[in-house]
């Protein structure tokens, strides 16, 4: 039978939690691989039609809320009430998904699995391939989220790296230098403003003002900053919140909130996350973690406090041990992703011994090139990484910026 690809789909650790029937661009990505092979889609538990765990963090009545909160303490607590009603929280883990897709490979009757995995679906595949190393061929890993670091602790600096990197590219690009000479100083001029709760915004379709809080600014353009292609349009947001237009920070804010609520299974977010990574964050090592950056501890106390109103289990310490494999696997990683940096890949790729690694000039977050399709297609017919080139996507260009 043929060798199929199972798919962990997600664009954002922790940020995007979606179910396999909804990857359609992974279908565009592997379709051209599929003449003798088959692409094998499995719901993770918790997603799509398999006991979807669905929250409505996003209030059409309270704009504020979301403009204040990530994770609005109160509905975070009604959702778990709502969920708890039908489905036990505590029961989706990646050992969990994993236990379920080596089922449905054996009942399939399907052979060793050709792994393909991006972002938080790299942690998935991690766990796979340690319990069920004889089920596997092979694995692509892309923003790999390595299985031993205690996510979101560090977030913010891979934010600031990215932001610092995002800067000099503007510096060095004349558009952009000459559109925003002064982006470095406004961008701090409008974090001090936000950092006094004096910004106070207008919402579409809602009278009076909300204020609007310098965290959950700083938490979106961390999401901006996962792509170039994203984050070229930061030097212009910052331009206009500094001559007084917030508009679009709000419209963006609001807009990415309401698109969470329509297409993630946020709730299986919290009950992941809640179980295998906050209880290894070490208070001890938060100051060191968001010293000098934008973020700051924003985006992990959020996090901590929804856990705190999230029924979960801690993963076992054995569960986070780094990988050790022979199976051969392929890591793509883009040099200016600012959610999952080069140095994931540098932390991890040590334990898969049989393994190359692809860097993405002026790339981020799973992203795909020709270069990587070149070189994935070749992997998977060979499924070896002998004269594979992992030079071939150096020469990539960044993005240009927006500058009006």
């Amino acid at each position: 039978m043929a060798t199929p690809f199972p798919i962990q789909s997600s664009r954002c650790w922790v940020d995007r939690v979606k179910a396999a029937t909804e990857a359609g661009q992974f279908l565009e990505r592997l379709t051209p691989m599929l003449d003798d092979r088959d692409l094998l889609l499995v719901d993770q538990r918790g997603t799509g039609q398999s006991g979807a765990l669905r929250c409505h963090f996003f209030s059409t009545d309270d704009p504020a809320e979301n403009l204040q909160n990530l994770f609005p303490p109160v509905r975070v607590g009604n959702c778990a009430k709502d969920l708890a009603t039908r489905a036990d929280l505590t029961q989706y883990s990646y050992q969990r998904f994993v236990d379920d897709l080596e089922k449905v490979r054996q009942i399939l009757g399907y052979g060793p699995l050709n792994l393909f995995a991006g972002s938080y679906g790299t942690r998935a595949a991690q766990v796979f391939v340690r319990a069920y190393p004889g089920s596997v061929r092979s694995i692509y890993l892309g923003s790999v989220d390595p299985i031993d670091i205690a996510m979101p602790l560090p977030f913010a600096k891979a934010a600031q790296l990215a932001l610092e990197r995002t800067f000099a590219a503007c510096e060095a690009d004349a558009a952009c230098q000459s559109a925003f000479p002064h982006v470095r100083d406004e961008f701090s001029q409008i974090m001090e403003l936000l950092a006094t709760g004096r910004v106070s915004v207008k919402v579409p379709g809602h009278g009076g003002r909300v204020a609007l809080s310098q965290g959950r600014v700083a938490e979106w353009f961390r999401s901006l900053l996962y792509r170039p292609s994203s984050a070229a349009r930061l030097p212009w947001l910052i331009d206009r919140a500094s001559k007084g237009d917030w508009d679009l920070i709000v419209k963006g804010i609001l807009e990415d909130a309401r698109d969470a609520d329509h297409d993630l299974s946020l709730g299986l977010l919290l009950s992941i996350t809640c179980s295998d990574d906050l209880p290894f964050v070490r208070e001890e090592e938060v100051a060191a973690a968001v010293r000098n950056t934008f973020l700051g501890d924003w985006r992990l106390r959020q996090q901590e406090a929804a856990c705190k109103l999230w029924p979960h289990t801690t993963a076992s310490a054995s569960s986070r041990e780094p990988i050790h494999t022979q199976v051969p696997t392929i890591f793509v990683a883009g040099d200016s992703d600012g959610g999952t940096p080069l140095w994931f890949t540098e932390h991890t790729a040590p334990g898969f011994q049989n393994r190359i690694v692809v860097i993405m000039n002026n790339r981020g977050h799973t992203e795909w090139e020709p270069c990587v399709e070149t070189l994935y297609r070749r992997f998977l017919n060979q499924g070896s990484v002998q004269g594979l080139d992992a030079s071939l996507c150096s020469h990539l260009s960044r993005p240009p910026f927006k500058t009006e």
